[in-house]
């Protein structure tokens, strides 16, 4: 009985993606559109089940872009978040140097699982995660922003106040980009 409901709700939450009833966070579709076109690898890595996370996926940046991202979700791994597996095996998968990666998460077992494998982290809150503890987080946002929604005018945004993240802010917070 367990699984079944399980299967439903899973059914019902795909259904109100595809339907646009689960509204992408501000700066999502414009930072992976302007990632993808910039050539980087973008990989979305979600303990979730497979179908959902396309869903949501495609939802959030359209069915051309959705196909342009590597998406490792499920049970693909032996240990969920907050152990690194499921970014251990994005790297290991992609041939990708974790120095050159920025991961953009929203929970703290996220946080805790991405720095773990030793990558930079970004996070953008929800009104879920907001309290949660995101020690080793490069930065928390409350969001990416867009030019009509951008962050919150917050001094405790530093430059990033009043505006939204851009491609060039996310270089600057990976270590082996500064460097360069």
């Amino acid at each position: 009985m367990i699984a079944s409901l399980h299967r439903r709700k899973s059914e019902l939450f795909q259904q109100r993606a595809r339907a646009g009833e689960l509204p992408a966070r501000p700066g999502i579709r414009r930072v992976i559109t302007g990632a993808l076109d910039a050539g980087w690898t973008v990989a979305i890595a979600s303990t979730s089940a497979e179908p959902s996370v396309r869903a949501v996926l495609t939802n959030a940046v359209g069915e051309q872009a959705a196909s342009r991202c590597h998406v490792y979700a499920g049970d693909v791994v032996a240990q969920k978040k907050p152990a690194p597996d499921i970014y251990l095996l994005v790297l290991a998968d992609l041939d990708l140097d974790r120095a050159d990666c920025l991961v953009v998460e929203d929970s703290g077992i996220g946080c805790a699982a991405a720095c773990a494998a030793g990558l930079t982290t970004l996070i953008t809150t929800s009104s879920y995660t907001g309290d949660e503890d995101f020690t080793g987080a490069a930065i928390v946002l409350p969001h990416l922003g867009d030019p009509d929604n951008p962050l919150p005018a917050d001094p405790a945004l530093g430059d990033l106040a009043g505006r939204f993240v851009t491609l060039d802010d996310l270089t600057h917070l990976i270590p082996r980009q500064e460097a360069r």
